[in-house]
């Protein structure tokens, strides 16, 4: 970074090849030291939390699992993700002090931090120490690749059963993964399954991919392999698949419909700054009570207005009886695509209909219900954490932290 505050040089543009590259590298550095900064703070607040936690409650989640889902809240990233963070986290400030103090430095990146954390995974303390250690010495100069190939193989000389049991517990767990892609495809994966078993499978779809090729099939062997595993996993004999390819259909997605509440833009503007002045004029150490306070007294103010609009016409407010009617359900579905925590991307079809306020005194109606799946339906009812439905669809979490996350429906 020196290079642009010395010798007038102020813009890239008047940089030199070689300068640029300095830079690049400078700016690696600066942003290794800050996400060892940020997995530090992380390691922190858990810390705090196993601190303070209370004894196992199976209605609610665990003080790892609660602290997970603020991470995520706060980073705005999956359950996954902050799942991976929070664990890397807690092994750099735990077991691994040498990467964690190579990575602040700039020596190596996270990625090399992740292979170094991933590879010591469950090994004794001794070997822990020795493998970081022999990671550490050329970790700066090596890829990630090469870095894992290289520990890998010292982790097999030093630990040979350990790393043996570790793969039977991944293949134990082996499973079939879906995700979806920015250009709107999807992948499917076969994870954790033994290395021989593979490779198998993917020469046998190599080897009738040549033979097509041979043909004079004009496709890449990549897209004959897909094609033919796609075949092969619809139920065909493999005879069959290798001369017939059959075609996917995609289903297209619903139409967005068009906004019907133009009161909740206007309320969530209200609700972030109410908040935000609440969190200008008090401490720290008060912050959490009074934001919580302040999403409560935000809910009964509109108590009145939130009646009178769901009742409508009708003498009651909401449904009798516990379940939602299939016409309810669907409109509560449409409203929130996915489970109402902020981070969380789970199907609403695929989640509980939770009550925000517990059903009796808490009514079945649509100011009352928002899709939530199983783990944020507890961390709802985890120490610390609030959840109101100050309007119909106009969700407010409040965090242990004392942070606050405005959850709108999908149409506004």
């Amino acid at each position: 970074m020196a290079v642009c505050l010395s010798g007038g040089k102020e813009r890239l543009a008047d940089l030199t090849d070689g300068e640029l590259l300095e830079v690049a590298a400078a700016a690696r550095r600066q942003t290794s030291w800050a996400q060892a900064r940020e997995l530090a703070a992380i390691a922190e607040l858990a810390g705090r939390r196993a601190d303070g936690a209370s004894e196992d409650d199976p209605r609610v989640l665990s003080a790892h699992e609660s602290v997970t889902d603020e991470v995520a809240a706060a980073l705005a990233v999956t359950g996954n993700a902050a799942a991976t963070l929070v664990h890397l986290a807690e092994r750099l400030a735990d077991e691994l002090p040498g990467t964690r103090q190579a990575l602040e430095a700039g020596r190596i990146d996270l990625a090399k931090a992740r292979v170094i954390c991933d590879v010591t995974e469950n090994l004794f303390g001794d070997v822990v120490g020795r493998l970081e250690a022999v990671a550490l010495e050329k970790a700066s100069g090596q890829t990630s690749g090469q870095l894992r190939r290289r520990v890998t193989r010292m982790a097999r000389r030093l630990a040979p059963d350990a790393v043996e049991e570790r793969k039977r517990d991944a293949v134990r767990g082996r499973r079939l993964e879906v995700w979806e892609n920015p250009s709107g495809t999807a992948n499917l994966a076969l994870c954790d399954l033994p290395p021989e078993e593979v490779h198998a499978i993917y020469n046998k779809l190599s080897a009738a991919a040549r033979g097509l090729k041979a043909d004079g099939d004009p496709r890449p062997l990549g897209v004959l392999r897909v094609d033919l595993a796609k075949r092969l996993l619809g139920g065909a004999e493999f005879p069959d698949s290798v001369r017939a390819l059959l075609a996917e259909a995609v289903e297209e997605p619903p139409e967005p419909q068009p906004a019907d509440d133009v009161a909740v833009p206007a309320l969530a503007a209200m609700v972030e700054r109410r908040l935000a002045e609440v969190r200008a004029r008090v401490s720290l150490d008060a912050l959490p009570a009074a934001v919580r306070q302040t999403a409560r007294r935000i809910h009964d103010d509109l108590a009145e207005r939130r009646d009178a609009v769901c009742r409508g016409g009708e003498e009651a407010h909401g449904r009798p009886g516990y379940r939602p009617s299939t016409a309810l359900r669907r409109e509560i579905e449409a409203r929130h695509a996915t489970c109402v925590f902020p981070s969380c991307n789970r199907p609403s079809r695929r989640c509980d209909l939770d009550h925000t306020i517990p059903w009796r005194p808490g009514s079945t109606c649509r100011c009352n219900l928002a899709p939530l799946c199983r783990r944020h339906h507890r961390l709802k009812q985890s120490p610390g954490w609030t959840l109101h439905q100050i309007w119909p669809g106009l969700l407010v979490w409040t965090t242990p932290a004392g942070a606050w996350y405005i959850v709108r429906p999908d149409r506004t």
